[in-house]
């Protein structure tokens, strides 16, 4: 089996590859070329309400920011089939959530603990691991080009390029958003056992503007039921 052909299985199978899942890890931006991808893409896509909202998030980011690139930290815990923690940054802010089944309970300095009570009609984001665990999804919307052998992360692992899947396609850009929408090219370290993407760069013209990296990995370890309950939201 060639090397493309074991990605392509690997990112099929992940899902299925594991019951439980702790990662750490760092996003890295380029505010301005951030920003300027997102544009492209909303053009290209029509600029309908929803997109132009999208689009507002990444020009508000953009606005915030004092600098020319920024570092956010994020962690992430998921155990089978419906157990997740995950904290990640919006703005100045650390978001700390829990999952049980439908049910979310988070925390923000600012706002306080909020809950969807098991509303399926209010929802809330997993942060950046989102993107590195839905390898499936993936699969739908990029076009792999060329596959390389690696280590990351003292593993093994895959180094596979990407471009977006042609509009022919009927595929939404958007659900490339957890990566980095607008990029012309995509590199994707992948776990050579399990199928997790631990690293993703975005590029625009030759440039990266968005960067996920997994700096810590655990995968199948045992973990404390009492990191999902929502009184543990400050810990």
């Amino acid at each position: 089996m060639s090397d493309l052909a074991k990605v392509l299985d690997l990112l099929q199978t992940s899902p299925d590859r594991w019951d439980s899942v702790r990662m750490a890890g760092r996003e890295w931006r380029h505010v301005a070329r951030l920003t300027q991808a997102w544009e492209h893409a909303v053009s290209a896509t029509g600029g309908s309400s929803i997109r132009i909202s999208a689009f507002q998030r990444a020009t508000d980011e953009a606005e915030f920011s004092e600098t020319d690139e920024t570092v956010e930290k994020w962690r992430f815990w998921k155990k089978k089939p419906e157990l997740i923690r995950t904290q990640f940054q919006v703005g100045n802010e650390t978001v700390t959530a829990v999952f049980v089944g439908p049910q979310w309970w988070s925390r923000m300095p600012g706002m306080g603990l909020i809950t969807n009570d098991g509303s399926p009609h209010h929802g809330h984001g997993l942060g950046p691991a989102e993107g590195l665990l839905d390898t499936r999804t993936l699969l739908s919307v990029l076009r792999i080009d060329d596959v390389s052998s690696t280590t990351f992360l003292s593993r093994p692992a895959y180094v596979a390029t990407a471009k977006p899947a042609t509009q022919d396609q009927h595929l939404s850009p958007f659900v490339l958003n957890a990566l980095g929408m607008g990029a012309d090219r995509y590199e994707l370290v992948i776990d050579a056992e399990v199928g997790v993407v631990v690293r993703s760069q975005a590029d625009a013209g030759g440039e990266a503007f968005r960067i996920l990296e997994v700096e810590e990995f655990g995968i199948n370890e045992v973990l404390d039921e009492s990191l999902f309950s929502p009184a543990n939201l400050d810990g």
